[in-house]
């Protein structure tokens, strides 16, 4: 059987950050703590241009080449386009961008919509992805902001559903009075839609009388209007808690002891350069309280309880994980590609990732065989100190 995340690891945290509202001095100060002093091997997100009057000295690409010394595997859009003013957005800007993510090699697998910009895909406008419009006469148009098409080109795979979850840990089932318990005013109220839950069996009632329960999984795929289908995946957070000051509050010690219990992940919804306004002022951006909250962090990965990574290494890991097929019988392990992700999965695919299994005699671990795409692969096998338990990492 395979564990669900490489072992020693219980959980899997990583941030997914908007940019919005970031200057580059705080940028800096985020850099020097996150990234240096507590090395956490976090991915970021970034806008390539912004022409947002209203936040003119926003960091983006285009005007800060310096946030490159972070990996970004994050398209916040195509740039910032809101309060653009005579700036607005079109395909050609679209087609402009990628080429400037071919000059500067980054190459992002993960897209996330933006506020209430035209060319979003899921939240707040659909536009993004609608090659074509009709007006009342049912006269076609073409649509001007539709990039879906490119956006798949680029390499991306995975795309931001639109809203936030308050449930501590994707990727596991969610009771029933956990689930309520959350949605409900009351612990009252909690209980009753509980005790409902497992009474109603009707598909209809059970919609009318807010009985269906998520699935809490952290990735799933979508099919979109234009045909193509790729992977929605959940974030973790609240809307009102989405800041600097906030991230403190929803990834606090005892949330994250609580997802390391829950064996789960998190995908944290945040903008790390934004403060309230009642902070603007203060000549420090990271507040005491977010600083303990991301050093507990720090200090259960350097544990190896916690796994942190860049968003799209988590993605790619559950995706393989999920198809990953066992024949003890024949001595072999089977990694099929998912055909979203992975129309193959190559050698090269594999370099960072690691696999691990409970072993319960069931394999000769000296004759073992990994193969996808009927073609073999090359790996170390490393029997644990737990010796109930196996791993695979890949040359």
């Amino acid at each position: 059987m395979i564990l669900k995340y490489p072992y020693p690891y219980k959980a899997w945290f990583t941030i997914a950050n908007d940019p919005d509202n970031t200057l580059i001095q705080d940028w800096r100060e985020l850099d020097s703590f996150i990234w240096k002093e507590l090395s956490l091997p976090l991915g970021n997100t970034l806008f390539i241009k912004s022409y947002n009057h209203n936040l003119p000295n926003q960091v983006n690409l285009e005007d800060n080449p310096e946030i490159l010394s972070q990996y970004h595997d994050i398209l916040h859009t195509w740039g910032d386009y809101m309060h653009s003013r005579k700036n607005g957005f079109d395909r050609l800007d679209a087609i402009e961008a990628i080429e400037i993510l071919k000059k500067k090699s980054i190459n992002p697998k993960v897209w996330i919509d933006h506020s209430k910009f035209i060319g979003n895909l899921l939240h707040s406008s659909k536009k993004g992805s609608i090659p074509n419009t009709y007006d009342g006469s049912g006269i076609e148009y073409i649509n001007y902001v539709y990039t879906l098409d490119l956006i798949k080109q680029v390499g991306i795979r995975y795309i931001w559903n639109g809203k936030v979850s308050g449930l501590i840990g994707q990727d596991r089932k969610v009771s029933a009075y956990e689930y309520f318990k959350l949605k409900c005013s009351s612990r009252y109220k909690a209980v009753i839609k509980t005790i409902l839950n497992y009474i109603v069996k009707f598909k209809h009632l059970r919609i009318k009388l807010g009985l269906e329960i998520p699935k809490n999984k952290q990735y799933f795929p979508y099919l979109f209007p234009d045909g193509n289908k790729l992977y929605c995946f959940i974030r973790y957070g609240t809307w009102k808690d989405s800041d600097i000051y906030g991230l403190g509050k929803i990834i606090s010690p005892s949330i994250i002891d609580k997802l390391i219990e829950n064996n789960s992940t998190m995908v944290v919804y945040t903008h790390l350069g934004k403060r309230p306004k009642s902070k603007k002022t203060l000549s420090f951006h990271i507040p005491n309280v977010t600083k303990e909250s991301l050093r507990y962090i720090s200090e259960k990965f350097h544990n190896k309880l916690l796994m942190v990574s860049p968003l799209s290494t988590m993605l790619d890991y559950l995706i393989i994980r999920d198809n990953i097929k066992l024949f003890p019988e024949k001595n072999i392990i089977e990694l099929i590609p998912d055909g979203i992700r992975f129309e193959n999965i190559l050698q090269s695919d594999l370099s960072d990732k690691k696999f691990s299994f409970k072993h319960n005699n069931v394999f000769d671990l000296n004759n073992i065989i990994v193969i996808s795409n009927d073609k073999s692969l090359n790996f170390d096998i490393k029997t644990e100190k737990n010796n109930n338990i196996f791993s695979l990492t890949f040359k």
